[in-house]
């Protein structure tokens, strides 16, 4: 059993919003770029009625208790998706990774290092 607060809805996803952010500016270094499209949740939601009449709705916990009273619990999934508005100046947000040792990439034939003479 836990006394612990279920997480709700909000909180859920102000705490993915954060994550986002911190990929992006530890990324921003990185030659692997990529560009979040959506963004989609998945979360236990338990609805429970007690025999005292009580109902209630918890997201992301499934909790179990012992007592006198006649309850019934009723899990579900829902999933939730999110596609991020284009940031500011209209570009798009983009989540990179960042290694230690990230190789620089090869000059490319824009600057003629590959050209044939």
């Amino acid at each position: 059993m836990s006394d612990a607060a279920p997480i709700g809805l909000a909180e859920a996803i102000g705490t993915v919003r954060a994550e986002l952010a911190r990929a992006q500016a530890e990324g921003a270094r990185s030659d692997w770029r990529f560009t979040v499209e959506k963004v989609s949740l998945e979360f236990a939601v338990q609805f429970h009625r007690a025999g005292e009449g009580g109902a209630g709705l918890r997201l992301g916990v499934v909790e179990a208790r012992l007592g006198g009273s006649v309850s019934h619990d009723s899990t579900h999934r829902i999933q939730v998706d999110l596609k991020p508005l284009p940031g500011p100046g209209g570009h798009e947000h983009e989540v990179s990774r960042e290694t230690p040792a990230a190789p620089h990439r090869p000059a490319g034939p824009q600057d003629g290092s590959l050209a044939r003479g």
